[in-house]
């Protein structure tokens, strides 16, 4: 994808200052969702003001479904924003504030480049693209141009909420979002209906063959054995330039011991038959099959069924407190 022009790079910039000057963080919170509909109409990007809090400025906009899966996620407590499994989840693009430090030499290049001035701690613009399994990264040229409307929108939309002609949740109804679409060149409010994203299809794995043999060659144990797919906080970037990818791991252990197997995918965006895949290698390598295998979260069980199922192997969603040990010692390695 191409990178943002000098003039896409200007209006960015001049948005987020004007963003930062309205403060719209006085009047919203990061409940309060907005959808900013892409111009192309494709997408929504769902917008949400940081900074009520005190601790972190900007603005967050979640990409489509699966960014608001995401973010629904988070808000829930279902997911710790503080472990590697926000990885598998975050879709957005984001606005900061920031110290010097948190940029990178391209960025403090173009700021440069743009004649910019930006002093002192926490009055740094930092814009980020954060996808699944990736390093957050530079914006394209699309992505800043949508960050830009997405800024001025809420910019807009705050200050209407500030003088009373807007009300996020008229009449306490919950059920609808405000969602700014571009027609004719102007910004117009649509309410929709708010719907939950659903979750995409998870694919059969593709060599039943495979599975038949596994379910013949091996023994059923009585055992109880956790799964999981953890992310290696040592980003790998494949070529110089390209956006810097997290390797996955999947580990399978035992409830009643230590032992546990590893197994890990190195190419950037696993797919679900690539994680199915995971989970047949690390089977193959146990002397018997598991009769149960526990799951921390909904989604991991989602894409394993149509392995487990076949085996005859039930799935359950639950505490898996042998690989939450393995995800601290991991996080404490210095890659």
């Amino acid at each position: 994808m191409s990178e943002p022009t000098s003039e896409q790079w200007l209006e960015l910039h001049q948005a987020f200052r004007d963003y930062c000057q309205a403060a719209p963080w006085v009047r919203m919170d990061d409940t309060d969702l907005v959808a900013i509909e892409h111009p192309s109409a494709e997408y929504n990007g769902y917008c949400v003001v940081l900074g009520m809090g005190g601790i972190e400025f900007g603005l967050a906009v979640y990409i489509g479904d699966e960014g608001l899966a995401g973010y629904l996620d988070a808000v829930s407590g279902d997911l710790d924003s503080e472990t590697p499994e926000i990885l598998d989840t975050m879709n957005a693009l984001s606005a900061q504030l920031g110290d010097r430090e948190h940029l990178s030499k391209a960025d403090r290049d173009v700021i440069r480049s743009l004649g910019l001035r930006y002093r002192g701690r926490g009055r740094w613009p930092v814009f980020r693209r954060a996808k699944p399994g990736f390093a957050p990264w530079r914006l394209s040229g699309d992505e800043a141009g949508f960050l830009t409307m997405a800024l001025r929108n809420i910019t807009d939309v705050s200050a209407r909420i500030e003088s009373g002609g807007l009300d996020l949740y008229g009449d306490e109804d919950y059920s609808r979002i405000l969602t700014r679409t571009l027609n004719n060149g102007a910004w117009q409010d649509r309410w929709d209906t708010f719907v939950m994203p659903t979750a995409p299809p998870v694919p059969d794995f593709p060599d039943p063959e495979r599975l038949r043999r596994l379910a013949d060659s091996k023994p059923k144990s009585g055992n109880t054995w956790e799964f999981g797919y953890l992310y290696i906080y040592a980003p790998v970037q494949e070529e110089k330039g390209q956006r810097p990818f997290f390797p996955l791991a999947a580990f399978i252990c035992g409830q009643d011991s230590r032992f546990s197997l590893p197994e890990q995918f190195f190419g950037p965006s696993p797919t679900f038959t690539d994680r199915q895949e995971m989970l047949v290698k690390l089977l193959e390598r146990l002397p018997a099959v598991p009769s149960e295998i526990v799951v921390n979260k909904a989604p991991t069980a989602r894409v394993i069924e149509p392995v487990t199922s076949p085996l005859g192997i039930q799935v359950s969603v639950g505490d898996t407190f042998t690989l939450y040990e393995i995800r601290g010692m991991m996080n404490e390695l210095k890659w």
